[in-house]
């Protein structure tokens, strides 16, 4: 009898560790963890010896699905040549260890997401039905100085980062009267024949966000970017920390629910 009440209680603690675990850490916790981490083997700061071109990356902490564990993300600006990168990678529940990886939906390309006048601006829908916060924004590729392409993009985490393009735009400035011709396509991988992408208004690709996530309410959002050149310096002293807590401070007030639009979980 003794013996199965001390197996009863073993069970009881086992099983309550287990919950303590499995909570996320505190926030300053977490953010101890990813600066601690940043250059240690397999760390997430893409140092000098690892890439010719490191000085081309920013990071930034969030917490894009708001379950409470931070994610550090890491984007590489390409753009002219095709090199650009997207990572996310998000501490696992309680523990020290990251994990991430990045779907690109449908025929979807990686996108530059640090160009266009949205650097850094996003607009967050909240789809309540799939309880999912999706991260609206718009790459900007220049082709010479009157032509231009806008695309734009959607991303959400869900397990691995995933981003799913939703239509693109051209734009054309003439040199002789300096008038403006711009167009509205969708993805050339939503089209249904195989001549390209297929024509729509402009009206309509205003309007791609909510045809794709219906029912979902609006807010703006904010990612704080910190340039590889300017964090590299404290990522090697390991004192990264204050900059890693910027960044997420910034991310944490824009996505605040003063307004009562978004909630947090």
């Amino acid at each position: 009898m003794v013996l199965k009440r001390l197996y009863v209680l073993l069970m009881a603690a086992w099983l309550c560790a287990g919950v303590v675990s499995a909570a996320p850490l505190q926030v300053s916790e977490q953010l101890d963890i990813l600066a601690r981490t940043a250059k240690a083997e397999n760390g997430w700061f893409v140092q000098p010896t690892q890439d010719k071109d490191w000085n081309k990356w920013h990071y930034a902490v969030t917490d894009l699905n708001h379950d409470g564990n931070l994610e550090i993300l890491l984007a590489k600006a390409g753009s002219f040549d095709g090199t650009q990168e997207l990572r996310c990678e998000e501490l696992n529940e309680g523990k020290w260890t990251r994990h991430g990886g990045i779907h690109l939906v449908g025929g979807s390309h990686m996108p530059d997401i640090l160009t266009g006048e949205e650097y850094g601006q996003f607009t967050v829908l909240y789809d309540a039905q799939k309880k999912r916060y999706i991260y609206l924004f718009t790459e900007t590729i220049m082709h010479g100085e009157f032509e231009a392409v806008h695309t734009r993009y959607a991303l959400w985490l869900n397990g691995v980062l995933q981003v799913e393009e939703l239509g693109f735009s051209t734009w054309q400035l003439s040199g002789y009267d300096g008038s403006v011709k711009q167009h509205y396509y969708l993805p050339r991988w939503r089209a249904t024949s195989t001549e390209g992408a297929q024509r729509i208004s402009s009206k309509r690709y205003a309007q791609l966000a909510k045809e794709q996530f219906s029912n979902s309410v609006e807010q703006s959002a904010q990612i704080k970017w910190i340039k590889a050149e300017e964090l590299w310096p404290l990522v090697k002293n390991s004192k990264p920390y204050n900059l890693l807590e910027d960044s997420f401070a910034v991310f944490t007030k824009s996505t605040s629910t003063g307004d009562g639009i978004l909630p947090h979980t």
